[in-house]
């Protein structure tokens, strides 16, 4: 196995210590940097053409604006006889493998997931991931390799930053006969059979699986019938010539290992995966795009609950604690709508058709457990995306039925009743309001009362039965 010096130098003469090594795939390795935010990477190959490709590929990216997403940028090429580079990273970060699979060692996985932050940690990283990954593609670029191995998510469970690292993966899209790197088990079938280049379409394939694998610990295309069978069985799969693990009608692949799948995966990523995995593995047009797996995953993470009793997060549509057993207590939502003043006073809720009814359009829904603080944030609040998106508005705390607010933003926000008799304002101070059960008693505005904005509805929703 190729080793790292202890010392390495940049073109610049800056010399760099390096420390614990990050993270190690198939092109190289990756070290922390003694004495400030960096990482060096060690590519293994040393031939000149390798190394001509990667200081071209270097300079390229280096004059791409890449600033406002969550790439570590390169800063410089290493000096010779090593060759890589140095790079921007966050101290205490780890690859996100580390939250998808069970170590050998661990004798209780539940425990084990949900000491890594559990389920509403790791959709919010995959969200995240996903964000940078469709911003990314919005500049007419692509990753060609992502996987968990070169994203990296803090180390904290308390925690949800993420990096993608190894800058010299981004490319242009390219065609079919080009070389293609990409990690075993994450590359799309396409790229499996050297039909395609890498683009969007194959980054959403890595991506999807990535996904799939981090909340379910179990990857979408790899079940028993490849675990038990012969080596080629998994060529098969991952070229995607075999049904995958939760296939409606085919059941000759199957799995018996990971986290039972509507227990993570809420009923709208469960659709995306059957896309992702079902047609999008033959035809690439109908798999998602990341973007669709961005939104699902935020609101997935939105509508999660905090158990009192083991501390796990889990969906308010369940009744019970999926890793514990405890009955979900009393909780609020807080449904965003569209307000449309043009549509005349009362009835200013944004409305569609569902079968012979007419429903208010809903943009997300946030689920508030008592006790603990949660973010209305520029995503929920004025539909923003990507890294603004994450910035908080005001922030809602429930205390049995009293819910209080603060703007954290400067901002100042109108409430008012559905019948327009009572109105208040939040600002930065914390205003409390009280929420009765099954009473829309408060609405809260995000915008000016002129123009379309979003609304938050309150709705205090009773406990379940064990």
């Amino acid at each position: 196995m190729t080793s790292a010096p202890r010392q390495v130098t940049d073109i610049n003469g800056v010399r760099y210590s390096l420390l614990r090594q990050l993270g190690r795939g198939g092109q190289g390795a990756v070290y922390e940097v003694d004495g400030g935010r960096l990482a060096a990477k060690i590519v293994f190959d040393s031939s000149a053409a390798r190394r001509e490709r990667l200081r071209n590929q270097l300079t390229q990216v280096k004059r791409l604006s890449l600033a406002d997403l969550e790439i570590a940028r390169p800063i410089e090429m290493l000096r010779e006889p090593v060759l890589g580079y140095v790079m921007e990273l966050l101290t205490g970060m780890q690859p996100l493998k580390a939250l998808g699979a069970v170590p050998k060692e661990e004798s209780s996985p539940a425990a084990w997931y949900l000491a890594g932050g559990g389920l509403r940690r790791r959709l919010q990283l995959l969200a995240r991931s996903a964000d940078a990954l469709a911003a990314l593609h919005g500049k007419g670029l692509v990753y060609s390799d992502p996987s968990p191995h070169n994203i990296f998510v803090s180390e904290s469970p308390a925690a949800t930053e993420v990096r993608f690292i190894d800058a010299d993966n981004i490319h242009y899209a390219s065609v079919a006969g080009m070389p293609a790197v990409y990690t075993p088990g994450y590359g799309a079938p396409e790229l499996v059979r050297c039909t395609s280049g890498v683009n969007s379409l194959t980054d959403a394939h890595a991506f999807s699986v990535l996904a799939f694998q981090t909340l379910s610990l179990a990857h979408p295309l790899i079940g028993d019938a490849v675990n038990d069978g012969p080596p080629e069985r998994e060529e098969e799969a991952l070229g995607g010539r075999l049904p995958w693990i939760d296939h409606p009608t085919d059941e000759t692949n199957r799995a018996s290992y990971g986290i039972p799948r509507p227990n993570v995966l809420s009923r709208k990523l469960l659709d995306l995966a059957e896309r992702a995995f079902g047609a999008g593995l033959r035809d690439a047009a109908k798999r998602p795009g990341v973007s669709e797996w961005a939104e699902c995953l935020h609101g997935a993470a939105d509508a999660t609950l905090s158990c009192a009793s083991c501390k796990g997060t889990y969906y308010f549509t369940e009744k019970l604690c999926p890793w514990c057993d405890e009955p979900r207590p009393a909780f609020a939502t807080a449904a965003f709508n569209l307000w449309d003043p043009s549509v005349g006073a009362g009835g200013e809720l944004l409305q569609k058709p569902v079968g012979d009814r007419r429903r208010a359009v809903v943009a997300a829904v946030l689920g508030l457990t008592d006790g603990e603080t949660v973010s209305v944030t520029q995503r929920l609040a004025h539909g923003r995306d990507g890294a603004a998106g994450a910035r908080p508005v005001i922030e809602l705390q429930l205390s049995g039925t009293r819910l209080s607010l603060r703007s954290v933003d400067g901002g100042r926000y109108r409430l008012s009743s559905p019948s327009g008799g009572r109105g208040a304002e939040v600002t930065d101070r914390v205003k409390e309001i009280r929420l009765e059960p099954g009473v829309a008693s408060w609405r809260l505005h995000l915008g000016s009362p002129d123009s379309l904005h979003r609304v938050v509805n309150f709705e205090l929703r009773p406990g379940a039965a064990r």
